[in-house]
Parts: structure tokens; C-alpha cells; sequence
């Protein structure tokens, strides 16, 4: 009987010592955890407005993406937040794009109720994530499908982004959230999703009915203070429901929304990451990196593009540095290839046959120099053979080459999506600027096209496309000329200008032309066999009368005269 009271007693004792020890790390562990606060995110001088779309007229977010059919929110928050982060450490939007599938399935992730965010955000501490090219993410699937882990690429380990640590900020307080986002970066966060956000389609969103479905992982972008609204301001968000809902119905934003301070408890479960590191999928060029090593590091970047485009991914971007590099490249992969400035980035083909020729889809050149193809007809600066394109061409300088751009033969019929953007280049002193054959949708915006010794844009059976805001000048023969099947194709708001012509239309129905000035060209604009054409409003340079502008041509009728108007011309420049 005594050993058991005293057993007892001992057992009290130390339960009352361990009381005590709590009692006081609880205590020692509240002061603290106040007094970090106080210091880390009590700050007046916090900006009115941040976003990472807007960092000094740059967007560091990448594209809205679609996490369906998987209940996969937090690991797209967690994502989209690393992708910014990122670009913003390599210092530019490169177009950065992790593997959703391969941490949502490598971390727990399941069909029926999705992942908990401390397995993926333990998970991105420990293993990290590889880039998209490692392992697509499956939204083509109707219902949610288990996957095994070894669908994956083998090497992913030499291809990961990991944080030095996680954690959540203090539970409801705004400004920690300001803090965040404005030092560090965006802030993944939990809301209840009530069903009336399902059916948010733009503004301050606000609850107003239904229940909560759900709590649905988001990423916080930025924010807006706004005295004149009753919560204060708001947030600017990244949803990854896409642009369209599965029903159809265009949700929110473009995918993005924003939401008022406080509502639907956002701040109550926002986390923090703590820096990037790791393999980016990004590789470097600079001709001067003459003794080695070469592994294609910011430190120890490759001394010729060729190589990087070697050891490039799938989604990857080769960055070239300053320089002058003599080759000839063949892009079979779906890469980005960047140049730090186009005056001084030169890719210089010495002559020979095509300079870049570009054989994949979803590839995007810009900021270089691209110059001297060979001498044969349609050798050329840049040159397609994709029947899928989607090529991206922006910030170049195209000049030297039989045809500066050359886009060939995609499969609209098989591709119906497909489409080939040029904007915002100089493309001159080439015998055509560009040439398009058998390619539909093309966008040609924003450039400046001039001085080539025939064309400055060519287009043959390409419909669709869209001509808009150029400038095409001093080009010898005809600014734009359109024939065989280029049908519908938009010409708007483009200076057009001392070219012999300005504008052919020929065996082409029911283009528009569009609010363009038409200045001084030897021949303004005319068409050969062609009809349903509609010219409106546009500038003529000689015309300066009340009557409507004629545009003289031919009809398929036994190739017969005839006579189109600008009904309501401009009578000064647009």
C-alpha cells in the first residue's frame, strides 16, 4: 500500500513539473511569437498598391492555368507562387512553368479529396518540383485518374526549384500579408469557396450568398488599398479554374479575381516561402566564357547557343548574352531563346542557307539581332516547318536575308488553335520582310517593316490574319501584298507608306481594311480579282475631297473592272 501511494505521488509531482515546464515555453513561445510580429510586420510605410503584374510596368506571373479535373488547388497556389518567384530571382519573366502533376502526386495528392498543403509545401522543402516538361499535367482527362509516380521523367532530381522553408503567417492580420507579398513574394491562402464565388465573373467580390462548399487554396498577387470601399481595399488574386469553366461559362478575371480585406476568411490560412534555389529552367550563352567551364550556369554559361539548345528541355529558355555568335540554329525542341539586347545580341548566319529554323511548336525568339541567311530564294532569318506553329517572334531585329521571316505551311484544319505572333520587331533591308504560305491567324503587329528591296509583308493562302499598327515604308515594290486565299484578313491602323504600292488584294474575298494612313505610295492600294472587301475609314495622302475614296481593281467576272469605295475616308492622318 505505501509503494503504491508513493508511486502516486511521484507520478503528481511530475506531472505538475511538466505543467510548469509548458506553462512557461507557451509563455516564452507567445512573447516571442508577439514581439516577431510586432517587428516584422507593424510597418506604415507599406506602398498603397503592389502586384507582381506590376512590378515597374513588368508582369512576374505566368499564365492562368486549369487544375480539373484533380482537387488540386493548393498545389497550383503553391505553384504559381514559385513560378514568380523564380523569374523575379533570375531578374526577368522567362516563362518559368513547374510540374503541377509531379508535386501533387509525389506529395499524397488523390483523387477523391485532393492533398493536405503541409505535404506539398514539406515536400517542395526536402525534394522540390521540376519543371512542366518532366511531367505535363493531365487536364485533358474527363474524371480524375490515378497515376503512378514513375510516370515522371527519371533524371527529375537534377531538374528541381525547393524553398529553404514554409510557414503560416499570423492568422487574420493583413498587413503580414502586405509584408509578405511586397519582401518576399506572392502568398498562397485559403478561402471558403461559397457558391457564389462559382459564379464571379468580375469586380470586388464580396459574399453575398450560399454556403461554403469548400476551403479552395488561391494565391494572393498583390493588393489595393481603397479608403472609399468599406473593408479598406482588397486583393489581387490567381484562381486556377482557367479562363473557362468546364460548363463554358468564362469565369472571373481571365481567370484572376480581386476580393475585399476580410472576406471569406483569406487571411485566416496564408503561408510564406522562404527564398528559391535550385536548377531554374534556364540555361546561358556568352561567346566571351572562352576557357570553361561550360554547364550552361549563370556562372559557367555555354559559348555557343547550339550547345545550350542541346541540353535545353522541352519549356526551357536559353538566354544569350551579349556578343556576336557566327551560326546556324535548328530549334527541334519547344524552347524560349532570349537575347539580352537585340542592338547587341547577333545571331550572324555568314551567308549560308536559313539562320534559325524553327521545327517545333510553341517556340519563342526575342531580343537578338538576327542577320546575313544565304543568298538562295526563301533562305531566311527565321523559318517555320511545324505543321502545329505557334511561333512567338518579338524585340528582334531582322535584316540581310532573302526573307527575314518565313512561315510555312501549318495544319489549321488537324491544328485549329494554331497561330504565329510577330510583334514589335524591325524587319528591313531583306529582299521580303516576311512570308507567310499556307499558315492561318498569324498576328503582325507593331512592327516596323521597310526598306526591303521587294515586299514588306507577302502572304499567300493564309487566312485570317491580322495586320494591325505597323509600320511598312520605303519597301520597293508593295507594302502588303495579299494573294491567293487570304481570305478575311484584317489590315488596321498601319502606317503604310512610300512603298511603289501600298497595298495589293489579289484572288482574296472580304478583307477589312481598316483606320490605316495610306501616304505617299506610288500606287495606294488596288485588287485583282477580288470582291466583298470593306475599306473603311482609312487616310489617303493624295484624296482631299468630301466624296468617297475609289479603289480601282478587278472582280472574278472575266477579271472585269471595278471600282470599290472608302465610304467614309479620312480627310488627316489617324
Amino acid at each position: 500500500m505505501n509503494k503504491k501511494i508513493l508511486t502516486v505521488l511521484i507520478i503528481l509531482l511530475m506531472s505538475l513539473l511538466c505543467l510548469q515546464n509548458i506553462s512557461i515555453a507557451l509563455n516564452v513561445n507567445i512573447e516571442t511569437s508577439k514581439e516577431n510580429e510586432e517587428q516584422t510586420f507593424t510597418s506604415s510605410k507599406l506602398p498603397s498598391y503592389f502586384s507582381w503584374r506590376d512590378i515597374n510596368g513588368v508582369d512576374f506571373t505566368t499564365p492562368v492555368r486549369r487544375q480539373q479535373p484533380y482537387a488540386s488547388c493548393e498545389t497550383f497556389a503553391f505553384v504559381a507562387a514559385l513560378e514568380v518567384m523564380v523569374q523575379w530571382k533570375v531578374g526577368y519573366p522567362f516563362g518559368c512553368d513547374l510540374s503541377e502533376a509531379h508535386l501533387y502526386f509525389w506529395s499524397g495528392g488523390n483523387t477523391r479529396w485532393g492533398s493536405y498543403p503541409e505535404n506539398d509545401t514539406n515536400f517542395l522543402v526536402e525534394y522540390g518540383i521540376p519543371d512542366e516538361a518532366c511531367w505535363p499535367y493531365p487536364n485533358y482527362l474527363n474524371e480524375a485518374v490515378m497515376f503512378p509516380k514513375n510516370t515522371t521523367s527519371p533524371n527529375w532530381q537534377e531538374r528541381t526549384v525547393k524553398i529553404k522553408n514554409w510557414s503560416y503567417l499570423p492568422a487574420g492580420n493583413i498587413n503580414a500579408i502586405k509584408q509578405a507579398l511586397v519582401n518576399n513574394g506572392p502568398v498562397p491562402a485559403h478561402l471558403n469557396c461559397y457558391q457564389d464565388f462559382g459564379y464571379y465573373s468580375g469586380g470586388i467580390y464580396t459574399h453575398k450568398w450560399g454556403e461554403s462548399n469548400a476551403l479552395h487554396c488561391v494565391c494572393i498577387m498583390g493588393y489595393q488599398d481603397n479608403p472609399s470601399i468599406a473593408s479598406g481595399g482588397y486583393w489581387i488574386c490567381k484562381n486556377s479554374w482557367g479562363i473557362q469553366l468546364k460548363s463554358g461559362r468564362i469565369w472571373g478575371e481571365d481567370g484572376w479575381f480581386r476580393i475585399a480585406y476580410g472576406e471569406a476568411s483569406i487571411e485566416e490560412m496564408a503561408l510564406l516561402f522562404e527564398d528559391v534555389y535550385g536548377q531554374f529552367s534556364i540555361l546561358y550563352v556568352d561567346d566571351d566564357n572562352t576557357i570553361g567551364p561550360w554547364d550552361g550556369s549563370e556562372e559557367h554559361p555555354y559559348q555557343t547557343i547550339s550547345e545550350a539548345i542541346n541540353n535545353a528541355y522541352d519549356g526551357w529558355t536559353v538566354f544569350v548574352k551579349n556578343g556576336i555568335y557566327h551560326e546556324n540554329l535548328i530549334i527541334n525542341k519547344t524552347i524560349n531563346l532570349d537575347g539580352e539586347n537585340p542592338e547587341t545580341t547577333i545571331l550572324d548566319g555568314n551567308n549560308n542557307g536559313i539562320v534559325i529554323y524553327v521545327q517545333k511548336p510553341n517556340v519563342r525568339i526575342s531580343g537578338i539581332t538576327i542577320q546575313n541567311s544565304g543568298f538562295k530564294r526563301l533562305d531566311s532569318g527565321i523559318r517555320t516547318l511545324s505543321l502545329d506553329s505557334n511561333l512567338l517572334v518579338k524585340n528582334c531585329i531582322i535584316k540581310e536575308c532573302d526573307v527575314g521571316i518565313y512561315l510555312n505551311c501549318a495544319d489549321f484544319d488537324t491544328y485549329p488553335q494554331t497561330k504565329n505572333t510577330i510583334i514589335n520587331n524591325t524587319i528591313k533591308d531583306n529582299n521580303i520582310g516576311i512570308f507567310t504560305i499556307w499558315v492561318q491567324k498569324n498576328i503582325i503587329q507593331s512592327n516596323k517593316i521597310y526598306n526591303n528591296n521587294l515586299h514588306g509583308i507577302e502572304m499567300e493562302a493564309s487566312k485570317y490574319s491580322i495586320i494591325k499598327n505597323n509600320d511598312i515604308y520605303n519597301n520597293k515594290e508593295v507594302g502588303v501584298y495579299l494573294h491567293g486565299s487570304c481570305d478575311e484578313t484584317e489590315i488596321s491602323k498601319n502606317l503604310i507608306k512610300n512603298n511603289f504600292q501600298g497595298l495589293i488584294i489579289k484572288e482574296t474575298k472580304n478583307c477589312k481594311i481598316k483606320e490605316n494612313n495610306f501616304v505617299d505610295n506610288t500606287k495606294q492600294a488596288s485588287f485583282i480579282r477580288s470582291c466583298g472587301n470593306k475599306w473603311i475609314k482609312n487616310y489617303w495622302s493624295e484624296w482631299h475631297k468630301i466624296l468617297p475614296y475609289p479603289i480601282k481593281g478587278t472582280i472574278n467576272l472575266g477579271n472585269l473592272s471595278w471600282i470599290e469605295f472608302d465610304w467614309r475616308s479620312s480627310n488627316k492622318p489617324i
